[in-house]
């Protein structure tokens, strides 16, 4: 067996990850994600730190237990409550001034970055990275990749289904309960 020899990086925006695979119907499985990254021949991982929201509508206290059980290191904001028209509302923010600063701070602890984020308010950290010689490979959703990226990334991948929960078929009577295609 060959020795890993990458100390890679890993930094995930679950808000751009988390909406994205909403809107195509999917759930992401942090754990299929998290073999898939620990797992890798030639990579050892420096940190796999998970970027995330707390919202006030949600108890996520169940979800956070799981995500460090997997091994991920959390960064953690509340969402921000204002007021509108008298009534509190909780606006969700974002972390990637975060990701950006944390990312500067460990350059010296990682030879590659693995961003799962396809937003374009990275280009200049990835540019960054790419005058410090930095190897760069970005995960996205194609339904929110900002082609910006492209110029500085080494590798590119759009997440199809790689690390979705599979729903299983099960066919009663001729009936598929569960699966999402029909003629599965």
């Amino acid at each position: 067996m060959r020795e890993k020899e990458t100390a890679t990086l890993l930094q995930i925006d679950l808000q751009n990850l988390f909406y994205a695979a909403r809107n195509k119907r999917q759930r992401i499985d942090f754990e299929k994600m998290w073999e898939h990254f620990h797992n890798r021949e030639s990579e050892f991982l420096t940190d796999a730190i998970v970027y995330m929201i707390r919202s006030q509508d949600f108890d996520t206290t169940k979800f956070e237990a799981k995500l460090k059980s997997i091994g991920y290191s959390l960064r953690i904001k509340n969402s921000i409550r204002v007021m509108k028209n008298k009534r509190p509302v909780y606006k969700q923010s974002n972390h990637d001034l975060n990701i950006a600063i944390e990312c500067i701070e460990r350059i010296d602890t990682f030879n590659k970055l693995i961003l799962m984020s396809g937003d374009g308010d990275f280009s200049e950290l990835c540019a960054y990275l790419k005058k410090k010689n930095k190897q760069i490979e970005i995960w996205s959703f194609k339904e929110c990749y900002n082609t910006e990226l492209e110029r500085y990334a080494d590798r590119i991948h759009m997440i199809e289904d790689e690390f979705s929960y599979k729903r299983p078929n099960i066919n009663v009577f001729g009936f598929n309960w569960g699966g999402l295609d029909k003629n599965a």
